[in-house]
């Protein structure tokens, strides 16, 4: 049972019954994976584990439940979001051939990529203000991923008090990522710039980069818009801007994904036409945007 979900349900947003269940399984499924210890030099073996758990206690705190009850407009499902970006992440970049430390930089972005919104009383604020306007919206990523990147170094200071070390060159790959995570890895002339890992010189950062921002995009799709619908009001408009954004992102592999794996997939939510109006009715803007 997503003891947030049931908490935020009626308050935060008002889930018809399909939905709620929906994400209700995609959050037990997804928390109860296990993290697998790492095994890499200067690293303590359950470091991704720990921090990971410390992020997952926040969204139980009542300074958490209470933020999303009140600002409604933005991240009022950041916990399963913060779940399915990480398993996706981890599961593109098996995709792509990496192994080990590359994988759990990985997974630790995709868990912390929004983790600013985690954290309510240090949150930057006023999203809800800025999104019909493009230029003022782009600042606001900005900022909303640099604080990002400094609640992920908080959990790591705090593990790292409790006996739980990392290097300093894990936090500084870490931070590339989330920095980039909205925007995918640097490209000069639409070719990937080669930006090297301090842990694994051989690692491109910015490959991995657009890893993450093609698990941000397809967690949208996957859970996200769901209550992004009630969030924009229920306006097409509003959330046809937003799956735009989402969408011309993502790389074509991923592109291809979410076609097949959401909206003509038999095993979600949003892959057919639904007597339910709000599913319908995102249904409808998916297949106009994304087809």
């Amino acid at each position: 049972m997503d003891k947030i979900l049931e908490a935020l349900q009626g308050k935060a947003f008002h889930l018809s019954e399909g939905m709620y269940n929906f994400l209700n399984a995609r959050y037990s499924n997804l928390k109860d994976n296990p993290i697998p210890d790492i095994n890499i030099d200067l690293f303590h073996p359950e470091i991704i584990r720990k921090i990971i758990t410390y992020h997952r206690e926040q969204f139980y705190t009542e300074e958490y439940i209470q933020s999303r009850i009140s600002n409604p407009t933005t991240g009022t499902i950041d916990h399963l979001h913060a779940e399915i970006t990480a398993a996706t992440a981890v599961r593109l970049g098996i995709k792509n051939g990496y192994k080990g430390y590359a994988l759990e930089l990985l997974r630790a972005a995709g868990h912390f990529h929004d983790s600013d919104r985690s954290f309510p009383l240090t949150m930057i604020q006023g999203e809800e203000n800025v999104r019909h306007d493009a230029e003022a919206y782009k600042e606001y990523k900005k900022l909303h991923a640099a604080n990002s990147k400094k609640r992920a170094g908080d959990l790591i200071e705090r593990a790292a008090a409790n006996g739980y070390e990392s290097p300093d060159s894990f936090f500084t790959d870490l931070s590339h990522l989330i920095l980039r995570h909205e925007l995918g890895g640097q490209k000069e002339n639409g070719m990937s710039l080669i930006l090297p890992s301090e842990v694994e010189p051989d690692l491109n950062l910015d490959s991995l980069a657009d890893i993450v921002t093609d698990a941000d995009s397809l967690s949208y799709f996957d859970a996200n818009i769901l209550t992004n619908w009630e969030e924009c009001g229920k306006d097409k408009v509003l959330l046809g801007k937003k799956v735009h954004f989402m969408y011309d992102r993502m790389s074509m592999n991923s592109q291809k994904e979410l076609r097949e794996s959401i909206i003509f997939s038999d095993n979600h939510i949003l892959g057919s036409p639904s007597k339910d109006r709000d599913i319908h009715a995102i249904w409808k803007i998916l297949r106009e945007i994304c087809i």
